[in-house]
């Protein structure tokens, strides 16, 4: 009996070992300010994500907030998280950015041999408007792309932070508000998407795109404890912006509407905009049947 339990212990370790995943953080050779984590298994993925934090994040705190990345790259998807000029403050949907990200996704390729490996994009919070920006610039697009509670409309945000700014003080309490209007008011005409704007002209590339927007309402929450109401809520971006595509002819285009699933990893306190309103892997099957369509 113990040889036996001896033999599955060390067979457990040994299965540990060969699943173990290297998280590396790789510098341009020609532009320091830009760099990346790759987190990789040892064999050669069947596919990559540019996996995008949210304003504020860093690689590492993505790392500490999910298991999505570990998840994929046990599904054999390698998983790279770009890191621009301004770190965590970066607005990656504006133009610049998205100059700067298509330089580190060269620079992917060609470290790691991905040029004709299929790909996926996705991020949380500003991330995700990130993720969009890139998936409507893409010359070769992505197998699919999705989005974690994310602001996609900055027209609307705007209006909603001047509100909560003017009328409700709330910049008194927090300069993020401030901060954030008087950065993104430069920038608001490369949102990667504008409710008001009957055309749809920005998202007409991602008519053949497969889409998931996540979104955990929670609206007596907002209420609750940052009294903020539906205006100031990422779920009117969301449920416009999956309403415009599958009107224009996007036959593959959900919105995942969650309860009860926020809650911030590191404290384990309820918070409905958190990485934990996606489940790793029912996203991840998503993707796998999006590698054989």
């Amino acid at each position: 009996m113990k040889k036996v339990l001896y033999l599955a212990v060390i067979i457990g370790i040994l299965t540990s070992c060969l699943r173990k995943e290297s998280v590396e953080h790789y510098t341009l050779s020609d532009d320091s300010q830009l760099s990346y984590t790759a987190i990789m298994s040892g064999k050669t993925p069947k596919a990559y994500m540019l996996l995008f934090p949210g304003f504020g994040e860093s690689p590492e705190d993505v790392l500490a907030s999910t298991d999505l990345p570990f998840e994929l790259v046990h599904q054999n998807i390698a998983v790279f998280i770009p890191v621009l000029r301004n770190g965590s403050e970066s607005y990656g949907f504006s133009s610049e950015n998205q100059e700067n990200i298509a330089k580190i996704v060269t620079a992917i390729c060609e470290r790691h041999n991905l040029h004709d490996t299929p790909y996926f994009v996705g991020g949380f919070s500003m991330g995700g408007a990130t993720a969009v920006k890139l998936a409507e610039n893409a010359r070769v697009k992505p197998s699919a792309l999705f989005a974690i509670d994310s602001p996609i409309d900055y027209k609307r945000f705007l209006y909603a932070t001047k509100r909560d700014i003017e009328v409700y003080n709330k910049d008194s309490q927090d300069s993020i508000y401030s901060q954030l209007y008087r950065d993104i008011e430069k920038i608001k005409n490369e949102s990667p998407y504008e409710i008001a704007d009957s055309t749809h002209s920005a998202i007409r590339p991602l008519i053949e795109v497969p889409v998931r927007i996540y979104i955990e309402p929670a609206e007596d929450w907002w209420l609750d404890n940052r009294q903020t109401d539906v205006l100031g809520l990422n779920i009117i971006d969301a449920t416009c912006f999956i309403n415009d595509l599958r009107l224009m002819g996007n036959k593959n285009a959900d919105l995942i509407i969650t309860r009860n699933k926020g809650f911030r990893k590191s404290t384990n306190q309820r918070h409905p905009h958190s990485w934990s309103i996606v489940e790793s892997k029912d996203l991840i099957n998503w993707l796998n049947s999006m590698l054989h369509q």
